[in-house]
């Protein structure tokens, strides 16, 4: 009997660390599928906050077409080509976002208006580190006089 025991004993002997082997295994698993969690969190994060920026922009430059001068003409004349209300806001979304280019045909935030002043409103960013097409949020209005 004492030596049928000593054989369990035996055979039994390395089952203790491959399980703590196993059991280090899994936890190591779950920590990094933690942090790789937390890496998309932060990023999406960051992503809701340069969409809220531009969108900020947007309801911004609309505004001040609304409080200013609503005719066609004025509005073509201050807010395209080289307007002054339109150098500035493209200055505030260049300083404000990343990846913006007032000067890159891809990048640079436009107005278009139309001759019933419907205003169409597109802002462009490229997150840090991002590769491919830029990001873009589209705002239309339609400015009555």
């Amino acid at each position: 009997m004492r030596y049928e025991m000593q054989i369990r004993s035996l055979k039994q002997q390395g089952s203790i660390l491959l399980e703590s082997l196993i059991a280090i295994l899994i936890f190591s698993l779950g920590i990094l599928s933690l942090v790789a969690l937390l890496g998309a969190s932060v990023k999406d994060t960051a992503s809701a906050g340069y969409r809220m920026q531009a969108s900020l922009l947007a309801s911004q430059v609309i505004g001040q077409m609304w409080t200013g001068d609503k005719s066609n003409t004025a509005l073509v004349a201050n807010y395209t080509g080289t307007g002054a209300p339109y150098a500035d806001w493209q200055d505030k979304v260049a300083a404000a976002l990343p990846g913006v280019d007032t000067a890159s045909a891809t990048t640079a935030p436009t107005i278009v208006i139309d001759g019933n002043n419907n205003v169409t409103v597109t802002v462009h960013w490229q997150a840090p580190g991002e590769s491919g097409s830029p990001h873009k949020y589209v705002a239309t209005a339609r400015i009555d006089g």
